[in-house]
């Protein structure tokens, strides 16, 4: 189904039928993530470190393909498949079949770390041809800023919608047949990895893109070529600074998300002493909250801007890891009973679930409007290329809270089991008082340094819609000297280059013959 430049007007259906993204996207890898590195552990045998090292290295391929995915979609025009099929959406096409990977890896096999690390990185070239795609749709697809967010709104209403229901999946399959089961596992990924394929599949035939003709024809004439392309245009990104401040707000922001996966499910269990299939159940009240309140951060954002919603969300973040370390502590100390810690738990992390939709949502606008900036600066549409920049980073950082929590989990002294070993094994305290520890430093540290980070931030919807109308302005015939002052200035203070310097007259990015500077 080609969708080509046949731009339409955005529906509910439309926003809806985009939102499925959410599922696939925000929704991918929530249990794979939580649970992978503990199935291995006490199920398939492995050691803890080993289990995390799986995940960190899977994490670290992907990092470096995603700007790989992100150049290639920017240049698949060149071929005869994008021009069919789209530059964006055929790769979440391609992620489809790829997605069945995830059952498998919550299989146990005597196949060790080769087998898991392989269909972990399938999995994950999966989400990254979906992630790195999906962002750029909405650039793609119209270039009004609210309709913008409402789609961004949408993708993370969706996404919500799948950690409610991956509660409930985790709750029914480890309820029904049993936490030590490895056949819970399987049936969760399975349901899960079917839900991921029939959102890609409605993304794809709910949205289109521009046509080759509204992209700068940038054909490569041989891999030397393509390769030295590749390189300048990913370290260009950088020069952007827009795209470095939000840049490092969002890479703060998901250290302490990374952390706060990685650590989660080992809290519940090792810290709290809750059983799996209840922590699913008390989850549940926080998952409706995240559904019904991203509407309020959509509204709040749109209202009153970044800064006032963005610090509630990261310090209410922060405060919240602190709450639930305390009855931690209290848990670990003896302070507390195991009664009082499932009373605390889900009032916790339904207040906590309230800042997660906030500061999941809140970067990804100003993010929007980033390859705004840089057409100012180039001439050129580079949505791929700074979609998958943000996610290198994002994965880097990401693989490398992996890393650490392999490193910390190791050193905890964490005894691994296999099958129904797990329930008689009673671990050291060293692993409670590590797992706390990773999660305050990690998690609490990281979103006070995001909200500190935010304050510097300075990109909304006015500003954006100054930028495109100098764009279009240039665009169409107008000279660069005669803009106005109070629009150089603004220019230059998103670009973070003189005036003189944008619209192609710099060598930011690969030099295009066929781009010709403004006059």
């Amino acid at each position: 189904m080609s969708k080509i430049g046949k731009k339409r007007k955005i529906t509910n259906w439309t926003r809806i039928g985009f939102g499925f993204g959410g599922m696939a996207n925000s929704g991918a890898l929530t249990f794979t993530h939580s649970y992978m590195v503990m199935f291995l552990s006490t199920q398939v045998g492995l050691s803890a470190a080993e289990a995390a090292i799986i995940a960190s290295v899977a994490l670290y391929l992907n990092a470096f393909l995603q700007p790989v995915m992100g150049f290639i979609a920017d240049n698949f025009y060149t071929t005869k498949v994008g021009r069919k099929f789209g530059r964006r959406r055929f790769w979440i096409l391609i992620a489809i079949p790829m997605m069945v990977a995830e059952p498998f890896i919550f299989v146990v096999t005597p196949f060790g770390v080769p087998y898991y690390l392989t269909l972990y990185i399938i999995y994950n070239i999966a989400y990254s041809f979906v992630a790195s795609n999906l962002a750029p749709l909405t650039i793609e697809m119209t270039d009004d800023y609210k309709e913008r967010s409402l789609l961004t709104g949408y993708k993370h209403i969706f996404g919500n919608v799948s950690g409610f229901v991956m509660a409930l999946l985790v709750g029914f399959g480890f309820g029904m047949f049993g936490e030590d089961n490895a056949i819970s596992y399987f049936v969760i990924a399975t349901i899960n990895a079917t839900i991921m394929v029939v959102s890609c599949i409605i993304v794809y035939c709910s949205t289109w893109e521009r046509t080759p003709d509204e992209v700068a024809d940038e054909t490569i004439t041989n891999l030397g070529q393509a390769i030295k392309k590749f390189f300048i245009d990913l370290f260009s990104t950088f020069r952007n600074r827009s795209f470095r401040q939000v840049l490092s707000v969002i890479l703060s922001m998901k250290i302490a998300a990374a952390c706060w996966s990685a650590c989660l499910s080992f809290f519940i269990v090792y810290v709290l002493g809750i059983a799996k299939s209840y922590e699913a159940v008390m989850e549940m009240p926080g998952k409706i909250v995240a559904i019904v309140f991203t509407a309020v951060w959509v509204a709040w954002m749109a209202k009153k801007g970044f800064h006032t919603p963005w610090t509630v969300s990261t310090l209410g973040a922060a405060a919240c890891i602190i709450a639930f370390n305390f009855f931690g502590f209290g848990r670990v100390f003896g302070g507390f009973d195991v009664s009082v810690a499932m009373i605390a738990y889900p009032i916790i992390f339904a207040i906590w679930k309230f800042f997660y939709i906030g500061f999941q949502y809140l970067p990804d606008v100003p993010l929007n409007y980033v390859p705004d900036i840089d057409e100012l600066i180039t001439l050129r549409r580079r949505e791929g290329i700074y979609s998958s920049a943000n996610h290198f980073v994002i994965q880097i950082a990401s693989a490398l809270a992996s890393s650490i929590w392999a490193a910390v989990i190791g050193a905890s002294g964490f005894i691994s089991t296999s099958g129904s070993q797990a329930a008689d094994v009673v671990q050291p305290i060293s692993v409670p008082i590590s797992i706390c520890a990773y999660m305050l430093i990690g998690c609490a540290g990281f979103f006070i340094l995001a909200c500190i980070l935010g304050a510097k931030l300075h990109l909304d919807k006015k500003q954006c819609d100054v930028i495109t109308d100098e764009v279009k302005r240039v665009r169409e015939g107008g000279l660069m000297e005669d803009v106005k002052p109070d629009v150089r200035k603004l220019c230059e203070q998103l670009s973070g280059i003189p005036y003189e310097k944008c619209f192609a007259h710099n060598n930011i990015g690969y030099q295009e013959e066929g781009i010709t500077p403004a006059q």
